[in-house]
């Protein structure tokens, strides 16, 4: 299945219409909730330029999602924040997204999934340990 068909499925399962852009902005923001991040960091951490994620941010913002506040380090810039609505379409998107591999994976047994929990494992530390 490819990225846009799983995404499909995911936003359907979450009773949400979104993009990909936009569900990877808020997903940023929800995981590192205690962080501040503004429109460079944003766009940094997911690998995507800025005007697209100004867009996205911008997009976000006018649905309620999102809300910009002075930055306290620089009273020039802005920080972006999840609304109570932007916290809830994540919460939603994440429960979506395990239900989705759930279904996926309904005919693992618990040893198919311990097997793939430890090449996950290996894999991390391999590639790692390829990188020090």
């Amino acid at each position: 299945m490819k990225r846009p068909q799983r995404w499909a499925h995911i936003t359907a399962l979450a009773g949400v219409s979104i993009d990909r852009p936009a569900g990877a902005i808020i997903n940023l923001l929800l995981t590192h909730a205690t962080e501040q991040f503004r429109l460079q960091d944003i766009a940094s951490s997911l690998g995507i330029e800025a005007p697209s994620v100004t867009r996205k941010t911008q997009e976000l913002e006018r649905a309620g999602y999102l809300a910009r506040l002075p930055d306290p380090k620089d009273g020039r810039a802005v920080s972006f924040y999840l609304t109570p609505a932007g916290i809830q379409l994540g919460r939603s998107l994440h429960a979506a997204q395990r239900e989705f591999l759930k279904r996926g994976m309904q005919t693992w047994t618990d040893e198919d999934a311990r097997q793939l929990v430890a090449l996950l494992e290996r894999f991390n530390d391999d590639i790692a340990q390829s990188y020090e």
